[in-house]
């Protein structure tokens, strides 16, 4: 067992949106009247242990970003905004970059890093990433897949079925400790790093072990106009669980 010492939380809000079909990025559309990353961050702010929390943003967006946190999260000094990259991973490595500029940084420090367009994520799910840190460099939240799960290498034929029982979802937020993560980003090349989907693909690839933690089915991504329908739908459901 490893102790586990400052807990920075950490939203990539730099996607651009695209499935959404709108001209603002999907993070700062409106979800119960309250910008989908705005649920995020104050997911996030409601676990005392957060001491930091880091919005990494595009450019483009960030003066809309720093409004809506002013107007929906008032002036908490946890929060820190800073600019995001050219993808998700580049987000990433600017802000733990920042994180590194403002703070020294121990080896037990934990990011707790977190989709912005991903609202739903409880307390419960957020205390448990952060206990399994006390036995692990990486963690992340998963859910079990319930569909059967067909794999086809041309796009024609099924040419795998793996078992369903081995299958689970990976969901956010993921625990880190941010000094290892930093090592795992400095051993890849850069072919492999243009083919990571996420973040803990990263500790993987250098051969980490990596636990997991139960999530929710409701803590899901939102990324198409139906989800966002969705969303809307179970939004009074999923408030209730938080404080679960």
């Amino acid at each position: 067992m490893s102790q586990v010492g400052k807990v920075y939380g950490v939203i990539l809000a730099g996607g651009s949106g695209t499935r959404m079909n709108s001209p603002t990025p999907k993070q700062f559309l409106p979800l119960g009247g309250v910008p989908i990353f705005i649920h995020s961050v104050r997911a996030l702010l409601s676990e005392p242990r957060v001491a930091q929390l880091w919005i990494g943003s595009n450019g483009d967006w960030l003066e809309l970003a720093q409004q809506q946190i002013a107007e929906f999260c008032g002036s908490d000094k946890r929060i820190h905004l800073c600019e995001g990259g050219a993808d998700r991973e580049g987000t990433l490595l600017n802000t733990l970059a920042a994180i590194e500029e403002k703070n020294e940084i121990g080896e037990n420090d934990v990011a707790l890093i977190h989709d912005a367009v991903r609202p739903f994520a409880t307390r419960r799910i957020i205390r448990d990433v952060i206990r399994e840190m006390e036995f692990c460099d990486v963690c992340n939240t998963v859910v079990p897949v319930n569909d059967t799960i067909v794999q086809s290498v041309d796009g024609s034929i099924i040419s795998g079925m793996p078992r369903r029982s081995e299958l689970f979802a990976g969901q956010s937020p993921q625990g880190f400790r941010i000094r290892a993560l930093i090592d795992a980003f400095r051993r890849l090349d850069d072919q492999t790093r243009k083919q990571l989907t996420e973040t803990t693909m990263v500790c993987f690839k250098s051969g980490m072990p990596i636990h997991i933690v139960r999530g929710e089915f409701f803590n899901f991504k939102i990324t198409t106009p139906y989800d966002l329908e969705v969303a809307e739908s179970i939004l009074d459901f999923v408030e209730a669980q938080k404080n679960i």
